[in-house]
């Protein structure tokens, strides 16, 4: 209701305006009833065209047309109200144009001169008019103006980052992705040199068994050398498959690395931000399980920086200290007085959670990510392993 009342305030000021000069003649000339009635039903008459002018806007010629001839009439027959009348049609006709024109209402004190009327009351009406619809069509209607234009480029600005979090998502995602084909086409390869190198062999070793299935009774001697062929050549399968596992196993850190380097280099070719990405860790130092918590974490933390920190550089720190490993991911972007934990924050600390480790944000500076993983558990084996 005060919303609705604050849009339509300058009609109700008009109308009340318009009703009050009404009366304001009335009293000024009680000649006879009869002219009083005929002040007021052509008084009555011009307030709903001059207000009609701003509620029927399609229609606004049409009543400013009926609102003059109206004001015309009352200048020759009741020139008390009739001067104002014609001055507040004046302002409606020119309320769109440059606030010179709204000088030209005081013509109307020329007019209170010819008409020998109150000058000096004259003067303060019109002073009051002018300065009414100069607030309400220049003002408030400059504000107004203002006011949308930001509502339109908050508007755009939201869906621009709307479109921006999907995309770097999107980019995100794929990269992971890509991740993950990786380590895939490295199982492929794997099952592809146990089936090449090994098929021959045991099929042989097969073909063998069925040999000296048939033979074991009929031939001892022959069946007893083929059943060692067999055993030795078991033994030499054995072997390779030892080699083949020890040196064709998908490195989970290498992946891992390769994931976060890519991570890095769309950083800078996409984004123009400087990243570095520092490990100090061996080969077998990290588990597998801890790996996969630093690399989800640290597509996430980027993802954030990219999205929100508006930062020139990132850096991503991995080192192996004792029985822990700390992962530090930091950016040198606003930071944030008040860190909300929105559904990344609060996946990255499920994470580290989930592994016992410790998660930490510091803001200073930048927006800085901290996390202590352990490497082994209570009894000396390796987080996340038999």
């Amino acid at each position: 209701m005060e919303r609705h009342l604050r849009s339509f305030y300058f009609v109700i000021v008009k109308f009340v305006g318009i009703l009050s000069l009404v009366i304001w003649g009335i009293t000024q000339s009680p000649e006879s009833t009869a002219v009083a009635g005929g002040e007021f039903l052509l008084g009555a008459l011009f307030l709903l065209s001059s207000v009609m002018t701003d509620i029927d806007t399609k229609r606004r010629l049409i009543w400013n047309v009926g609102a003059g001839i109206l004001a015309a009439i009352a200048v020759f027959l009741f020139p008390v109200i009739g001067i104002y009348f014609a001055g507040i049609v004046f302002l409606d006709i020119v309320s769109g144009m440059a606030v010179t024109f709204y000088l030209g209402s005081y013509l109307i004190v020329i007019a209170a001169y010819w008409w020998k009327l109150n000058v000096g009351l004259c003067f303060l009406i019109t002073s009051f008019l002018f300065l009414l619809y100069l607030q309400n069509y220049k003002i408030i209607g400059w504000y107004k103006k203002i006011v949308g234009e930001n509502i339109e480029t908050e508007s755009q600005l939201k869906a621009d980052m709307e479109h921006s979090n999907v995309a770097h998502k999107n980019e995100m995602r794929e990269s992971r992705l890509r991740y993950d084909n990786e380590l895939l086409e490295e199982k492929s390869r794997i099952s592809q040199a146990l089936h090449d190198k090994l098929g021959h062999s045991i099929n042989g070793s097969l073909y063998k068994l069925e040999a000296v299935k048939v033979l074991m009774n009929k031939k001892p001697e022959e069946s007893e050398k083929i059943l060692q062929e067999v055993i030795d050549n078991l033994r030499g399968s054995m072997d390779e498959i030892r080699v083949i596992i020890r040196n064709e196993r998908p490195d989970k850190k290498r992946m891992a690395l390769k994931s976060l380097q890519a991570l890095c280099s769309e950083c800078e070719e996409q984004y123009n931000i400087k990243t570095t990405l520092d490990v100090k860790a061996d080969d077998k130092t990290i588990p597998e399980n801890i790996w996969d918590v630093i690399l989800d974490n640290s597509f996430e933390a980027v993802t954030n920086a990219l999205k929100y920190s508006g930062c020139s550089e990132i850096s991503i720190s991995i080192m192996a200290l004792g029985e822990v490993v700390r992962c530090v991911i930091k950016d040198n972007g606003k930071g944030a007085e008040n860190v909300v934990d929105g559904m990344g924050i609060q996946g990255m600390k499920q994470r580290v959670r989930n592994v016992k480790g410790y998660f930490d944000i510091e803001t200073l500076g930048g927006f800085t990510i901290n996390m202590i993983l352990p490497i082994k558990g209570k009894e000396g084996k390796q987080n996340g392993t038999d």
